[in-house]
């Protein structure tokens, strides 16, 4: 809600957001949402949209339950990581898919989640409203 009330500041909650639902275990459906924001605000050729894609099919396919909503979310998270492929690199293939997949390294997740923290960490710049390094100090698995 703050990022689409387009506020100096909405760059930074999108941030926030982004990093909280990543970080803790928050409706798939919302973390896929923030997400999207990601891919639809980026250039074309960025490789923050397709950071932002997988771990939108990572997220979906870690902490959503086995049904009909599940494979719904799946089937629109998997688009989006084909759309953002289609315009990173010009990819409208299986084999092409692969190749760009593995050269971006998103098929790591100790990779891609690292390179979302720079995604966040642009968007909110130094403007943190809180204090990550206490947060994932409480975390049960750092």
């Amino acid at each position: 809600m703050l990022f689409a009330a387009d506020q100096p500041d909405s760059l930074a909650a999108l941030g926030h957001g982004i990093w909280l639902a990543v970080t803790y275990p928050i409706d798939p459906e919302l973390t896929v949402a923030m997400l999207q924001h990601v891919i639809d605000e980026t250039p074309a050729d960025s490789d923050g949209a397709a950071v932002a894609a997988t771990v939108a099919s990572y997220v979906v396919d870690m902490r959503m339950p086995e049904g009909k909503d599940r494979d719904n979310l799946m089937f629109y998270a998997n688009q989006m990581l084909a759309s953002v492929a289609r315009r990173h690199a010009d990819v409208h293939d299986q084999a092409a898919f692969d190749k760009w997949f593995k050269r971006l390294e998103l098929d790591d997740p100790a990779k891609f989640l690292v390179r979302l923290r720079n995604v966040v960490d642009v968007l909110v710049q130094e403007n943190w409203w809180i204090d990550r390094e206490a947060l994932q100090a409480r975390l049960p698995v750092q």
